[in-house]
Parts: structure tokens; C-alpha cells; sequence
């Protein structure tokens, strides 16, 4: 064994370029794994605990679903739930900011002259305004640090200063200790006549925070987003308004099912006149996901395992296959002198793991250096730091031994077959092109036909669409490495003359050069293809399910969002201005209610269009479909427009679209039932008279605040004006769709004048309601839409772009390897008249034609893998199941295949410049070294 690896280690000395250049490669992948395994860690652990801390001593909280701080809990939902076996406690909670000032040199009701004032001794000075949490729970939500939780009573008896608890972020931040004084400003002077409000810090309470700041960053109120609290008979005193409820931290039995407690109660939240949902600790883990793109580091610290593995088996395959090729002699004399068989096939195992290893402790060296320059810089998000974990040192493991391991597989395989006779006449290191041309042909094709059978053809059941997943990116990528020998013959004898040209080579120059050793061709090329390829199908699969939710073309020019309404018989004042076309003008109500039934499976496996409500607009059925130029121009996929305008006009009948009548199984002519949020249990039914194709209804609703309930809802549905006002008792118009008089328009004169109309028009108004007009253009919709995605799918493609630079270490040394074995043969060249500027341009060709294979690769491998991947993703992703169809984006796709052959080019470079350089004669004298 000792020999072995002294063996091993001595091959490894002997080609120390080649050593250096894999070593760094795999360094390079580990360190890659390193990076964005260990700040998932970090990020996710941070996430996790405030996610499982945040609810403090509640399983459960209750708030509004719209999130608006002017929307509050109704009052009459807390004795039901109270009266539910399961919930043992419901405390309501106020939030809101008040601004507290330190009192350092003001003396307090009671203080001697001169006295301190607690530990806050100083010039008075403002505190930034703080989350306060106002409740009479009589425990605290979360564990004292120290002093008492608040006492209202306690305080009324005693005639003490009011008591405060502050947050124990908070208190080390701003120095502030128990017994400290500090001063709340009131909003408006009380009766007294008085604008602050002396009061005590009773206790400091332990309670989650996730960022040093104490923000959460997420639109989520818990009880942990107080930052101090205060009894609620003193924040009526602070405010001079009655306590309003803006959450209720529910306590449930832990024996109780939190699941069917949620399903049961969630129908009775929503029929509230301010609807209510539940949250709980995987939600908030949910939003901070969403609200910091964790979840897509996550995603990527296993990709990059996978790619870095897969990276680091390239390289050390082309080393290792490189010098079993080199050394067929050498292993033929060990053969017959002192190794056995397996012995030399260990011999190669050992050499790649060798390199494995060393390139794990240069990696991990390398990986920890680029965490700590990550620390020091977003000290702030990573709350906990960043350190190695087990998971990133084993997946780092698995990514260099795992591939040096893979990578040594076929070399060992091809030096066991080394007989000792091969001393003497060793074998040709040549294959014939043509001899696996017509095979791998054959061969890929039918496993490339494998991925879109499965994504199409016969598409999976739920449960088993990972396994189809895997057998159709497995297929596509094993059937691209298989043709990859006829792609090399292609470029070789379609481009290559082209080439030849360009470059002013002799065509005999360059004929056959990549493919006199086609396995070595083959090899660097599918290390370059697979970077670029996961590219291009990162691009592919993107775009495509963004097609899905790009507002098309069936949606008019703009809509107008009004609060807090317009009265019908005023919309002819909008549809007459200069710049609207008074054909395609109509009001809309608009209302969100829950499905009676659950008729999406919503509670089985929620999704962007598996939700238990849906959004229902009422328009004037006539102008929005029938007619020569209607205001939407949808395409039907069931029904016809005349039809289902003739049903729309006798009342509650409605069109939906066609992913609705997919995931519910009804069919035209059947009803769905809503269940009104302004009148509980008055359900609505309607007739489905239609359906249509709305791409990008989704981002329309979002963008528009035809959402006006929650966030996600299953369905756009259309029906008429009057049967959606009535049921929904939505007495005015909220938004008016128009379409432009012209091309292109002026979007703010627009809104300038409706927000006049609206101003000057005498409308019901209750209270401070707002009074607003806001015009949002499809246009701005969707370039804010594409804007935002493209940010997103460069971001997730720069793991794939670091693995193309990898690759290029592994293509350098399949070209120096490839220039060392045609030393002599280069000579020969010179000495017959060929100068050394024609053989340096003829390596650079050879550089570049090995990156065209490459671009062949990817294009083809991404384009496939991103189709079949959109197509599959529909089953399991949250935003599938609109089935949109293939997008190709040939902008970053150039780019990206620009960006390979430019890399080509200047991996050949160096061994270029080293031909160019080196004389005739000592290109002839390495004669006698290679087999």
C-alpha cells in the first residue's frame, strides 16, 4: 500500500502544471460549496429560532389579513374562541409606534432636587421611536430577564409612575436598566393640557429578535415584533383613544390537533367585517424565507454540492484519463515488474483521491477566508455569524472525495487493461471518429426522447413526480454526454474548414484536430458544457414560468384604483377624457370571498392557484366581451362570448379561467358557491358560462389592489355589475378598465384628472377614509414584473457562470496535455515550413472549437432540461400549475455562449503563446517521451 502511494504521489510530482491546475479547480468547487452551504446555515438557523420564538408563549396569533395597521381585530371574536375547548388563553394585544425620550436632567414627580433619575443621568435626548405592544395578559408572552411583568392594577393602587417593559435588545442598545425613567410623547396633549408622560421601566423581557436593529423585515405582526409593552389602560392614555385589537396571541391545548383547530376556525375569521387569518411559526419562517430569498439559498447550497461534485469529477477525470494515457508504458513495465491488476487500478483511485483531498483542505481554507469576508460585511442580516457546520464540511466533503472517487472510475478501469506486453508496443491513444459517430448518434437520440415523454407524454402522479424529475434531467444529461462524440465530428468537419479561413490556417492544418483524440475533446467539452448548459436551462425554465404570470395581451391599457369608490353613473366623466377611448371604459366591484367548498384541495397542498377564495369582479358584461373590439380580449377556451353574455345578463353567472375548471373539475354550466365577508352564511352561487385564458391575471390582482382581502386567491372571475354589488353590497365602483384613445398616452395626466374628479365629486365618506385615484398601466406592470426576474434568475445563475470558470481549469490541462503529446509532431511542423504564428492560431482554433462543442451542448442540454423541467415543475412547485408555454430567451443564451468561446480562446492561449515560443529543436527532441 505504502508503494502504492509513493507511486501515486511520484506520478502527481512528475506533471506538476497539471497538479497545480486540478488541485485549484477542485479547491475552487469545495470552496463554492463552503460559501453557500455555510451562509444558509447561518441565515436559515437565525431564521429558525426567531421563526420558533416568535409566537412566544402562543401557538397561534390572530390578525387581520390585509396587514393594514388601520384594520383591527373585531372585539366579538374573542368570546367564540374563547369558548372552544381547545384554546386556553386569547390575549388581545395594540401595536403601534410611540416615540419615548429619555428624562436625564428633568427631576420626576417625587425626586429630590437634583436627583438622578435612574441610570439614564444626562442631557435629555429623543430615542428612535419603538414597536409598543399594549395587552392585559397577565403572564408575559415571553421569559423576564429581569424585574416584573406589567400590572395595570397594581399601578391605579399604588399611585406610582406607570410601569413599561422594554425589550432586552432594546435596553442593551439605548443602556436602559430596570427602575430607569423614561418619558412617552403623547401624539396630542391630553385634558391636562400635557404632550409626554412620564413612566417606569418595570422589567425587561427576553423575547426573539432577528436582526441587531430589532426589525423583523417581514409585513407580519407577533408579539415578538414589540419592542417594549405597556399595560392597556396606559396606552389609552398615551393615545387618547379606546384600546383597539391589533392581535391575539392564542394559547391551544398541546393535545388539541393545531391543524384541524386551524381549518375549522379559518372559514369563522374570514366572515368577520375585518377578515382575520391565523399565523403561526412555519408562516413566519415562510415570510422571512421569502422576504430574504433563504429559501432560494437553500435550494442552491444542495445544487451547489451536486455541481461541485460533478465539477470537481470533470477535472480530475481529464487529469487522471490524461495521464493513464500518457503512462500506458510505464503501467505495462509495472505489470510485468511488480503490480498486479488491481493494484494499478488502485494506484489511480489513490492518485484522484489524493488530489480530492488536497483539493477539500485548500478548499475549505479557501471557503472559510470568503465566509469571513461575508461576515464583516453583512454582520447585520447573519444575526448568529457564520461558522463551518457539520452539513457544509460533509457536503463539502462529498463534493471533492465523491467526485475524485467518480472521476477515477473509468481511468482505473482503462489502466487495469494495460497487459505487459503493451511495454513493447503500446497501444494507440486514438479513437476512430467515425467508429462512434453512428452510435452515440442513435444512442442520444433515444435518451433525449426520454425527458419530454415523461414531462408530456405520460406525465406523473403527485407522488411520483421526483422520481420523474430524476429520470428526466438523468436521461437528457446522459444523452448529451452520449452524443457528444457525433458533436464533436460535427464541428470538426462543418466548422473547422470556416475556421481555417477565418483564422488563415491551412486547412490540413486543422482537419482532425479535435478529433484525433475525440474522448479527450469529448471530455473537455462536456466540463465546459455544464456550467453554460445549467445556464441556459436556469434561463429557459425561468422564463418560461414567468410566462405565466406576464400580463397578455387580453388585459386592457390601464386601470384606475379609487378609494373610496365612484359612483357608476360618474364613470362617463373618466371615459370622456382625451386620452381614454370612451368605447372601452367600465367600472368593476370587486370582492374577495372564500369558497364555500374547498374545491382547489387548498388544505391538502396549497399553491398559487390552490387557495380556498377567489377574486370576483363585476363588470358590465356586453362592453367587457361581446362585440367587435370588447374590453377584453380573451381567448375562450370553453363556451363562446355571445353565449355566456346572454347568461351574464340574467344575473349570477360568471366566466372563469381554464386552470380553475382544471384543479376543481366543474365544467361549464355547473355553479360555485362563495360565502360573502360582509354578510356571513348569505351564500352566493353562480353559474360558470364560460371559460377563458388570463395569462398573468395574477400579478394584474396584485399590482392593482383587486386582492382585497389577501394575498393569494385561486381564480379571477368575471361577472356582471349589478348580481356582484348586491351580494357583496359594494355600492360603488372601485376601479374603472380602460383602454387608451390611443397608441400611447399620458398615464399621469390621467390620473391627475381623475384624482380632481374625485375630489370634487360628493361622495358618502365615513370617517378618515382615504381619498385617493391611482392609474397603473399594464405596461409598468409588467416591466417591473421582467425587471424583478431578471434580477432574480442572474443572481441564481452566478453558481452555474462559477462553475464555467472552473471548467475552463480542466480545459486548460486537456489543451496543455494535448500540445505536450504533440511536441515532436509540432517540430516536424516547423522544421517543413510552418511557422510558429500559424501553430499558436491553430491551438487557439483548437481552444475554440472545443468551446462551439461546448456551446452546442448547453444550448441544447438547457433548452431541453428548462422545457421538461417547466413542464414538471407544474406538479409540485407552489407557483405551478398554469402550464404556460416554452419561453427561450436568446439574449442570455448568446451572451452566455459569447462568453464560453471568449474563454476558450484564452484557456488556448497560454499553451499558444508556449508553441509560439519554444524553437524547432527542442520540439523535436521531446520526441523520445511520450508513447
Amino acid at each position: 500500500m505504502n508503494k502504492i502511494l509513493q507511486l501515486a504521489i511520484a506520478f502527481l510530482r512528475e506533471r506538476k502544471a497539471r497538479t497545480i491546475l486540478t488541485t485549484i479547480a477542485t479547491a475552487a468547487a469545495v470552496s463554492m460549496v463552503i460559501w453557500v452551504t455555510s451562509s444558509y446555515e447561518a441565515l436559515h438557523k437565525t431564521y429558525d429560532e426567531y421563526a420558533n420564538l416568535a409566537l412566544g408563549r402562543y401557538e397561534l396569533a390572530i390578525a387581520p389579513i390585509s396587514g393594514e395597521p388601520t384594520d383591527f381585530v373585531p372585539p366579538e371574536s374573542i368570546a367564540p374562541l374563547l369558548d372552544d375547548p381547545a384554546v386556553l388563553a386569547v390575549d388581545a394585544m395594540w401595536a403601534g409606534r410611540i416615540s419615548v425620550l429619555e428624562l436625564k436632567d428633568q427631576p420626576l414627580p417625587g425626586d429630590q432636587p437634583g436627583g438622578g433619575g435612574g441610570s439614564g443621568s444626562g442631557s435629555n435626548s429623543p430615542l428612535p421611536s419603538l414597536m409598543f405592544l399594549a395587552t392585559d395578559a397577565p403572564e408575559p408572552p415571553f421569559e423576564m430577564l429581569q424585574g416584573e411583568w406589567i400590572d395595570s392594577t397594581a399601578e391605579d393602587a399604588s399611585g406610582e409612575l406607570p410601569s413599561i417593559v422594554v425589550r432586552a435588545d432594546v435596553a442593551k442598545r439605548h443602556g436602559i436598566a430596570v427602575d430607569d425613567r423614561l418619558t412617552l410623547e403623547l401624539p396630542r396633549p391630553n385634558q391636562a393640557g400635557e404632550t409626554t408622560l412620564p413612566v417606569r421601566v418595570g422589567g425587561i423581557v427576553n423575547a426573539p429578535t432577528l436582526f441587531g436593529a430589532g426589525s423583523t423585515g417581514i409585513p407580519m405582526l407577533t408579539p415578538s415584533s414589540g419592542q417594549a409593552f405597556l399595560s392597556v389602560p396606559l396606552v389609552e392614555r398615551v393615545t387618547g383613544e379606546p384600546f383597539q385589537i391589533s392581535l391575539l396571541g392564542v394559547a391551544v391545548d398541546p393535545e388539541a390537533d393545531i391543524t384541524k383547530f386551524r381549518f375549522s376556525w379559518g372559514p369563522r375569521l374570514s366572515d368577520h367585517l375585518v377578515p382575520l387569518q391565523f399565523q403561526q411559526a412555519f408562516e413566519i419562517e415562510e415570510a422571512l424565507d421569502q422576504a430574504s430569498a433563504a429559501q432560494n439559498v437553500r435550494m442552491q447550497s444542495y445544487a451547489a454540492t451536486g455541481v461541485a461534485m460533478l465539477v470537481a469529477m470533470l477535472v480530475i477525470f481529464c487529469s487522471l484519463s490524461m495521464g493513464v494515457t500518457e503512462r500506458i508504458r510505464q503501467y505495462a513495465i509495472l505489470r510485468a515488474v511488480v503490480l498486479t491488476r488491481g493494484q494499478v487500478g488502485l494506484l489511480i483511485v489513490i492518485e484522484g483521491l489524493v488530489l480530492g483531498s488536497i483539493g477539500l483542505v485548500v478548499g475549505i481554507a479557501l471557503g472559510w477566508g470568503l465566509l469571513k469576508v461575508v461576515e464583516s460585511l453583512f454582520s447585520s442580516l447573519l444575526y448568529h455569524g457564520v461558522g463551518f457546520g457539520t452539513s457544509s464540511l460533509t457536503l463539502a466533503a462529498i463534493a471533492a472525495i465523491g467526485g475524485a472517487l467518480l472521476a477515477s472510475i473509468i481511468p482505473a478501469y482503462n489502466a487495469t487493461r494495460v497487459k505487459p506486453v503493451d511495454a513493447m508496443a503500446p497501444r494507440q491513444s486514438s479513437t476512430d471518429a467515425s467508429s462512434v459517430t453512428w452510435p452515440s448518434l442513435v444512442i442520444g437520440s433515444i435518451l433525449l426522447a426520454i425527458g419530454p415523454l415523461v414531462a408530456f407524454v405520460f406525465p406523473p402522479g403527485e407522488s411520483r413526480i421526483w422520481l420523474a424529475m430524476a429520470a428526466s434531467f438523468a436521461s437528457i444529461a446522459i444523452g448529451f454526454v452520449v452524443l457528444a462524440p457525433s458533436i464533436v465530428v460535427f464541428v470538426d468537419r462543418l466548422l473547422g474548414p470556416l475556421l481555417a479561413r477565418i483564422f488563415a490556417i491551412d486547412t490540413k492544418l486543422l482537419a482532425s484536430q479535435i478529433t484525433n483524440n475525440i474522448w479527450r475533446t469529448v471530455g473537455a467539452s462536456v466540463s465546459m458544457a455544464f456550467g453554460l448548459g445549467l445556464f441556459v436551462g436556469i434561463q429557459v425554465w425561468g422564463f418560461t414560468m414567468l410566462e405565466a404570470f406576464v400580463p397578455g395581451d387580453w388585459t386592457p391599457d390601464a386601470i384606475a384604483v379609487i378609494k373610496p369608490g365612484l359612483p357608476v353613473d360618474q364613470v362617463d366623466k373618466i371615459a370622456a377624457l382625451s386620452n381614454v377611448d370612451a368605447n372601452r371604459c367600465l367600472p368593476l366591484v370587486v370582492e374577495q370571498p372564500r369558497l364555500v367548498d374547498d374545491l382547489t384541495g387548498s388544505a391538502d397542498r396549497p399553491s398559487v392557484i390552490r387557495q380556498d377564495n377567489v377574486i370576483i369582479v363585476g363588470l358590465d358584461p356586453e362592453g367587457a366581451f361581446a362585440g367587435e373590439n370588447p374590453l377584453l380580449q380573451l381567448d375562450w377556451v370553453a363556451g363562446n362570448p355571445e353565449q355566456a353574455v346572454a347568461r351574464m345578463k340574467q344575473g349570477h353567472a360568471c366566466i372563469v379561467p381554464d386552470h380553475f375548471l382544471k384543479e376543481t373539475g366543474l365544467k361549464v354550466g355547473e355553479t360555485l358557491a362563495v360565502d360573502p365577508p360582509r354578510n356571513a352564511g348569505a351564500t352566493a352561487v353562480y353559474t360558470i358560462a364560460g371559460a377563458v385564458r388570463l395569462p398573468g391575471w395574477h400579478w394584474q390582482t396584485k399590482l392593482t389592489g383587486l386582492r382585497p382581502r389577501t394575498h393569494r386567491a385561486a381564480a379571477l372571475i368575471f361577472a356582471d355589475y349589478d348580481s356582484v354589488a348586491d351580494d357583496f353590497d359594494l355600492p360603488v365602483a372601485s376601479h374603472v378598465w380602460f383602454s387608451y384613445a390611443r397608441g400611447e398616452a399620458d398615464v399621469e395626466a390621467i390620473e391627475r384628472a381623475i384624482s380632481g374628479m374625485v375630489d370634487a365629486l360628493a361622495i358618502d365618506r365615513t370617517g378618515d377614509e382615504e381619498i385617493s385615484a391611482r392609474v397603473v398601466s399594464i405596461d409598468s406592470i409588467r416591466a417591473r414584473l421582467l425587471n424583478g426576474a431578471r434580477r432574480w434568475l442572474w443572481m441564481i445563475s452566478v453558481l452555474p457562470l462559477v462553475t464555467l470558470l472552473i471548467a475552463c481549469i480542466g480545459v486548460l490541462n486537456v489543451i496543455l496535455a494535448s500540445v505536450r503529446a504533440r511536441r515532436w509532431e509540432f517540430g516536424v511542423l516547423r522544421s517543413i515550413g510552418f511557422t510558429s504564428s500559424e501553430l499558436a492560431r491553430a491551438i487557439l482554433v483548437e481552444g475554440l472549437m472545443i468551446a462551439l462543442v461546448a456551446g452546442v451542448l448547453s444550448i441544447g442540454f438547457g433548452i431541453l432540461s428548462g422545457w421538461c423541467g417547466a413542464a414538471l415543475a407544474q406538479y409540485v412547485s407552489f407557483f405551478g400549475g398554469l402550464h404556460p408555454p416554452m419561453v427561450i430567451p436568446w439574449l442570455p443564451i448568446v451572451i452566455g455562449v459569447l462568453i464560453v468561446q471568449v474563454l476558450g480562446l484564452l484557456t488556448a492561449t497560454w499553451p499558444a503563446i508556449t508553441i509560439r515560443r519554444t524553437r524547432p529543436m527542442p520540439l523535436l527532441q521531446a520526441g523520445g517521451d511520450f508513447a
